[in-house]
């Protein structure tokens, strides 16, 4: 037995087992944020999974139970991907939305079951010998299945490869605990690849070989105390921090209420990012929904919008709504109908009222004043 590997991998595997609960934890819960949540779960899986078949190595489990031998080999090149699916899903995209990129993705995974495929259709005890080659020598080591160095190169590589397109796609959210959030994940994508290369050159070079389970435990414990130390991991809410308050409200605020008005100022500008991207189009949107959506109470986002915008919530909204069906009236071909109801309104009737409260005139009034031409 290989003790040390053994010692490492059961701290991985404790680390991992905490960061798998509380994913799951988390999932449950978050209803909203079930995509963001799901990646975590896949990738605290996969770690815990790849713990356990350190130990079956370290132990020696795997001689007299040969079946789970390069079993799991398919499912751990799947990490890569899950840090890079959890990046983007915080910022609110899927990756794997339509048929091709779902095959993109899985094709590293595919490519490895498909060679492993001889492997694990050998007798128990071959798949014992050719271990126990492949552990005494990497170079001895011959069925067709990756193994060692070009299996963790695959690793490495495809660490790499999330880490550039990350890179190149950006950080489109403006919250800064999000942006923060992925520069701790794109960390450890380097921190992957390079343990991977460094791992390769040594035996390489010097013939010197160790366990990978000396990187899977560090990074599995540092992941697992990033997000426990966040008490939970950040959403994918783009949070504009620097909604103004009224000069009125400022001038008003006591030193004591400072601090409290800059909380509501910067809860106000998350509202205000949910609304710009739309959310004021759900006829059936209320402040509960809406402070769901922003992890927080109805009574602190009321007294978030009742400061910064001096209005009470159904004003608010009605704002974004007149604004939009303005620029409908103005830009589009559309009914006066049509654009009520796209703007979120429930009734023709409401949308006028709201419509005449905000410019004076009905939306039809509004429509030809703009279009008519200036003399």
């Amino acid at each position: 037995m290989n003790y040390w590997t053994g010692a490492t991998a059961l701290v991985g595997l404790c680390t991992a087992t905490i960061l798998l609960m509380a994913s799951l934890s988390w999932f449950v819960k978050r209803r909203r944020d079930r995509l963001p949540m799901a990646y975590l779960l896949a990738l605290a899986s996969l770690a815990a999974l790849q713990s356990l078949e350190f130990l079956y190595h370290a132990t020696g489990w795997f001689r007299s139970v040969p079946f789970f031998l390069k079993l799991v080999d398919p499912l751990i090149v799947l990490i890569p991907f899950c840090i890079y699916g959890y990046i983007r899903a915080l910022q609110g995209e899927d990756v794997l939305a339509d048929a091709r990129s779902r095959w993109l993705h899985a094709l590293p995974a595919a490519l490895v079951a498909l060679l492993a495929v001889p492997f694990w259709s050998l007798p128990g005890e071959k798949k014992i010998h050719w271990m126990l080659q492949g552990m005494s020598d990497e170079s001895l080591w011959q069925p067709l299945t990756l193994f060692g160095n070009p299996y963790l190169a695959l690793i490495g590589g495809l660490s790499l490869l999330y880490w550039w397109l990350q890179q190149r796609r950006g950080i489109h959210s403006r919250k800064a605990a999000v942006r923060d959030w992925i520069g701790h994940l794109q960390r450890l994508q380097l921190i992957i690849a390079a343990s991977m290369a460094v791992r390769i050159l040594l035996y390489t070079i010097y013939g010197e070989s160790f366990s990978v389970a000396f990187v899977l435990a560090p990074v599995t414990a540092y992941l697992t105390f990033l997000l426990l130390s966040h008490a939970r991991p950040p959403t994918h809410i783009a949070a504009a921090t620097n909604a103004p308050v009224s000069g009125a409200v400022a001038a008003s605020l006591t030193p004591a209420a400072d601090k409290d008005a800059q909380q509501q100022q910067q809860l106000f500008g998350q509202l205000c990012a949910e609304m710009e991207q739309g959310a004021y189009k759900d006829a059936s949107l209320t402040l509960g929904k809406l402070a769901e959506r922003c992890d927080t109470t109805t009574h602190q986002a009321s007294a978030a919008i009742n400061l910064c915008s001096g209005s009470n919530f159904y004003e608010w909204v009605n704002q974004y709504r007149i604004a939009a069906a303005c620029d409908a009236l103005c830009n589009t071909d559309l009914s006066v109908t049509q654009i009520c109801y796209e703007a979120g309104f429930n009734s023709k009737s409401s949308f006028n009222t709201a419509f005449r409260k905000i410019n004076g005139c009905t939306p039809t009034q509004y429509r030809k004043q703009k279009l008519q031409p200036q003399s």
